[in-house]
């Protein structure tokens, strides 16, 4: 019989594990909305109404092609807490997200656009320095490149050139 070295035996049994999950052992969740045990968690950013940002951790989006993928569409479903504010404008929807040379890329609908606020300096970082903060983070870059539908938006009474990638710092409340 062939056994393994004491040096195999982490490799093995991650293979069982693996091979566990796969067909189908391993456990069952008690609602089909649970994510499974060990899921990848994401953390996500919003403002409360004196503009600080606030993380919020919950279990990654099914469905996410990558960490910044799962945090952005996180970020689109609001936050938890009564208190603090959404950091999209309602219906916008992640079109995609990806990052490269230390920029993360973050492709949303035209909603953000069209529902982007016009309140001033406070309600436009209320919106973008959650996003940034978020996408940031989740990929581990230095900046974040908003883009609608594929392009550089231009809403109306924006403050901030959103033609550049922007930094945390660029988007951070005056303290």
């Amino acid at each position: 019989m062939c056994r393994p070295s004491l040096h195999a035996l982490p490799a093995l049994a991650a293979a069982l594990a693996a091979a566990a999950l796969l067909s189908g052992c391993g456990g069952s969740s008690s609602s089909a909305d649970a994510p499974p045990a060990g899921a990848a968690e994401v953390t996500v950013w919003f403002a409360d109404d004196a503009g600080a940002l606030v993380a919020e951790t919950r279990p990654a989006p099914a469905g996410a092609s990558s960490p910044l993928e799962a945090a952005v569409l996180a970020l689109a479903e609001g936050p938890s807490a009564p208190e603090l504010l959404p950091a999209l404008p309602p219906g916008t929807r992640v079109l995609g997200a990806g990052a490269a040379g230390g920029v993360a890329t973050v492709d949303l609908s035209g909603e953000f656009e069209t529902g982007y606020p016009a309140g001033g300096s406070a309600a436009e970082l209320a919106v973008l320095a959650p996003l940034v903060r978020t996408a940031a983070e989740a990929a581990g870059a230095e900046r974040v490149r908003i883009l609608v539908e594929g392009r550089a938006p231009a809403p109306d009474g924006g403050q901030l050139d959103l033609s550049e990638p922007l930094s945390p710092d660029d988007v951070a409340a005056p303290g």
